[in-house]
């Protein structure tokens, strides 16, 4: 089982993996857009620009609770919040681009991508913090 303390990772480094994501995000943007889709890659753009805002969200969500970690439903009670803000943020976003009469599809493909590359770098992180520990 594995055990480690990721809390020095969100409260200093999470710039890093916000960079990181759209790093790693932004090559298929131009690759969708090379292959002549602009329509598409403008709206995965935007996609991948409304995962790392939400991404923004959690992490200050996450570095908010923080200081409750002895105080858990402290902390729950300040994430619930977050997880509103999240939900609200995303949400208000698609509906105005739908009111907008952009394409949405792109913008779900690209706030799927954000959070798949997310949970594969925070897997990467906590193998890595895992092996440091043994």
């Amino acid at each position: 089982m594995m055990k480690f303390d990721m809390t020095p990772l969100f409260s200093q480094g999470s710039n890093k993996i916000i960079l990181r994501l759209a790093v790693c995000s932004l090559p298929l943007v131009v690759l969708v857009l090379a292959a002549g889709y602009r329509e598409f890659a403008v709206s995965l753009f935007r996609g991948v620009v409304l995962g790392l805002l939400d991404t923004l969200i959690m992490f200050a969500g996450i570095k908010k609770a923080l200081p409750y970690v002895h105080e858990p439903s402290k902390g729950l009670a300040v994430m619930r919040r977050f997880r509103w803000y999240r939900l609200l943020s995303a949400s208000l976003a698609i509906v105005l681009m739908l009111k907008l009469k952009f394409q949405v599809l792109g913008v779900v493909f690209g706030f799927l991508l954000i959070h798949i590359f997310l949970i594969i770098n925070l897997i990467f992180i906590a193998y890595r913090l895992d092996k440091e520990e043994t």
